[in-house]
């Protein structure tokens, strides 16, 4: 009788939780404000843009239907979509639009802030207008990153600070536990498409070992971000599905080339030509073809230069290039400058479990050459605060160069002048950043090239690793569709077998 009852329940309790989609991922909830922690609330549908893209990065309608420039391109207008209704009933319109990214903390702190940007406002319920001071042929592709998220007035306290997470997207949130897990519902007045998922639980779990042992004992539907080392044992498993893709994102190490070691180029060039990527690549990623010959991966077809020469590993090089700055091997192994050995300090983080991995390898390999270099792991926020107050080093870093679809955007907030929190320090290029002004105007192909080239030759920062994501998933669930761009989960697209 007991025995007839429980498998009762555990008829019910599924059918409950058909469809029900529990998600785990290695990224944290770092907060409500959309410049922070965007890339969540997008990832889960739960708020939503301007503009979105398709399957191949083309820029297509969200909350704007249209959008088109002035003949003078310094003024952009945007037409924003009727009857939508944000999770707390209030509608949208071009007035709420123009409040949100006129926020200091968009216009100033928020990836617009490299924008020519005169004046954001409603010129009719509907419509809304940009103007800049120079032209910027990219603009619309800006309206697709996170930060640029559009909420509820309802959503900020009287100094403009958001308070609750009230979206237009598919999903409403019903309760949040940052920065560890959000829990959302279907929202039923949602503008798009039907879909068949009913509620969401999101949970963010840094260990990869962890992730796989919840998709394995079904504590998950979906896991993130699973590493290769996880993966032999899952798929043996008959109930999962697991989906690898190319992502844009290069793992590099982020270089403060004022330092008193790395602004010499040929320390950072022996660095470099130190580090064995293709060993790497195929001991830890499990993909050889991973190993980074320069900043951007093939797929970036625009911005990918194969006539340049390639980073590669060369401990030979690297010796003779630290001899010519003078730093002379002892009998431990180490090379030395005045009596000072050769150390240096790398940064890394767990959010992305591979990193430690990785800087652990880089370590040995540097150690090689006579490099010593120590490796610390701690929060990516250290990054940010060691970029500000200028002691950092180095930092392995994993960045997405597609966040904004068109690269460009990325690239002019890491490597333009000044360099932002997570791209150059204290580096400086005139030809880069002519050829970068240039790019914000029109498209040209070869001066993409020759971004790439420079990148090359001076290091501002050194790319180890491309990178690629995989995903495993419940066979119960089918149409999971995992998106090169991280911009979404596109859990409206699941269906339920």
């Amino acid at each position: 009788m007991k025995k007839i009852f429980i498998i009762a329940f555990l008829a019910i309790f599924s059918i409950l939780n058909a469809n029900n989609l529990k998600i785990v991922g290695p990224l944290e909830i770092k907060g409500l404000e959309p410049n922070k922690a965007g890339y969540i609330f997008s990832r889960l549908q739960i708020g939503e843009n301007l503009i979105t893209i398709d399957e191949k990065g083309e820029l297509k309608p969200a909350l704007a239907t249209n959008w088109q420039a002035s003949k003078d391109g310094l003024t952009w207008t945007f037409k924003i979509r009727e009857d939508v209704k944000f999770h707390d009933d209030t509608k949208l319109d071009a007035n709420i639009v123009a409040f949100n990214l006129n926020r200091d903390s968009i216009l100033k702190k928020s990836i617009l802030r490299y924008l020519p940007i005169e004046k954001i406002e409603a010129s009719e319920k509907y419509e809304l207008k940009i103007k800049l001071s120079s032209k910027v042929n990219i603009l619309p592709a800006y309206f697709v990153h996170y930060s640029t998220l559009i909420l509820s007035k309802n959503s900020f306290d009287e100094k403009k600070k958001v308070t609750k997470f009230i979206g237009t997207g598919a999903f409403e949130i019903t309760s949040m536990t940052a920065p560890l897990s959000i829990k959302a519902k279907r929202f039923a007045p949602w503008w798009g498409k039907t879909n068949e998922v009913e509620q969401i639980t999101y949970n963010a779990v840094g260990k990869n070992e962890t992730r796989a042992l919840m998709i394995k004992s079904g504590n998950a539907d979906i896991a993130f971000s699973i590493l290769p080392i996880s993966l032999k044992s899952l798929k043996k498993r008959k109930d999962l599905d697991i989906q690898t893709v190319k992502i844009f994102r290069t793992r590099k190490l982020k270089v403060n080339a004022g330092d008193e070691i790395l602004k010499d180029l040929n320390v950072r060039k022996a660095v470099s030509y130190a580090i064995n990527r293709k060993a790497i690549a195929k001991a830890i990623l499990q993909n050889e073809s991973l190993a980074a010959t320069q900043m951007f991966p093939p797929e970036l077809a625009s911005w990918y230069n194969k006539d340049i020469e390639p980073l590669n590993f060369n401990i030979k090089k690297a010796k003779q290039l630290l001899a010519k700055s003078n730093w002379q091997e002892k009998d431990d192994g180490f090379v030395y400058k005045d009596s000072k050995k050769l150390q240096l300090e790398l940064i890394t983080y767990p959010n992305w479990p591979e990193l430690p991995i990785i800087s652990t390898a880089i370590q040995n390999q540097l150690k090689q050459v006579g490099i010593d270099l120590k490796v610390s792991v701690t929060n990516a926020s250290e990054v940010v605060r060691r970029h500000k107050d200028n002691s950092l080093q180095l930092a392995l870093i994993s960045k997405n160069f597609t966040l904004i679809p068109n690269p460009l955007g990325v690239i002019l907030q890491a490597y333009g002048k000044g360099g932002n929190d997570w791209g150059s320090m204290n580096w400086e290029n005139k030809e880069m950043f002519k050829n970068l002004h240039s790019l914000y105007e029109n498209e040209n192909l070869a001066l993409q090239k020759n971004i790439s080239k420079i990148l090359n030759e001076e290091l501002p920062a050194i790319p180890v690793t491309w990178s690629s994501l995989t995903v495993v998933s419940s066979k119960k669930i089918k149409n999971l569709k995992v998106d090169s761009f991280e911009i979404s989960y596109n859990l409206t697209d699941i269906k339920f077998k």
